[in-house]
């Protein structure tokens, strides 16, 4: 009996912790961001590196940084990237708002930890427009969960050949765009790639990705720690602005198509550099 009333007081307990977060307003925590970089989780990796290449071409305002693969858990998007100490401070001239899927904004206690963040938020297109609109300095995944679910051990691969929706809002607001390659994000977990594609489809369109994956052998959930990561950053594409009946869809095309060369050019560049001379680009 006792056992038992434990166990439901216990409960109870974290379920009106967890539901506090929904009800009362979570705010920024600078405290938690400057422990996270403290922190180091570089550390964790063989060699985990933001190149310095073109870090200064990133302007203070209407930057669109779009970083490739998406990976399991998005190892470059988060440590050289939106919790770097070179520009994932959140504050200063590169100030930038990393958008992630807006589900995990509110997910139970790791949106708490989102929020603390500061420069985390959601990717919807609401937001999308607002943060446009103000010309803040953005940084996404274009390739999103249909990324992660395609990502197979060992082969550099990005899906945006049907990723237009950036392209689009880069053209209608003006933005400078900057593709953003993360080398040896395909070898952070081994993953079953075999699903039936209707069901990673499906679910992918309801923002659930549908991949099964094995990292460290002694924490699979982590990824594997003999690895080395280089995120590089290539050099910005002015999009021009335009509106109304000047945005059309070959027009979209023809940008986007512009973005994929530079994608590729720059993973041709810099393979050498991430220990990867003899690696090909997978381009879906």
């Amino acid at each position: 009996f006792f056992f038992y009333i434990g166990h439901l007081v216990a409960g109870s307990i974290l379920l009106g912790l967890v539901s506090l977060q929904y009800i009362l307003p979570v705010r920024e925590w600078p405290a938690f961001a400057a422990w996270m970089k403290k922190m180091n989780p570089r550390a964790y990796y063989k060699k985990c590196t933001l190149a310095p290449h073109n870090l200064k071409d990133i302007r203070s305002e209407k930057s669109l940084l779009c970083y490739h693969p998406h990976g399991v858990l998005c190892v470059g998007f988060s440590w050289n990237g939106a919790h770097s100490p070179e520009i994932g401070s959140g504050s200063g001239p590169l100030k930038i708002v990393w958008l992630i899927v807006d589900v995990l904004c509110d997910a139970p206690m790791f949106g708490v930890v989102l929020k603390w963040c500061g420069n985390l938020q959601g990717a919807g297109p609401k937001n999308m427009k607002r943060l446009m609109e103000k010309g803040s300095n953005i940084g996404l995944i274009p390739g999103g969960f249909e990324e992660a679910t395609l990502q197979r051990d060992g082969v550099e691969m990005v899906v945006v050949k049907n990723k237009k929706g950036f392209v689009k809002y880069a053209l209608r607001y003006g933005y400078r765009v900057h593709p953003v390659y993360t080398f040896g994000e395909c070898d952070t977990y081994w993953t079953f790639p075999y699903f039936p594609r209707w069901l990673t489809s499906a679910l992918n369109s309801w923002k659930v990705p549908c991949v099964l994956f094995r990292g460290s052998w002694l924490v699979p959930i982590f990824p594997r720690p003999g690895i080395e990561l280089l995120t590089v950053v290539g050099e910005g594409i002015q999009f021009p602005r335009l509106e109304g009946e000047a945005l059309t869809p070959q027009v979209v095309a023809q940008w986007h198509a512009k973005y994929v060369a530079a994608l590729e050019a720059l993973f041709e560049k810099h393979k050498a550099e991430a220990g990867k001379p003899q690696a090909k680009l997978t381009v879906l």
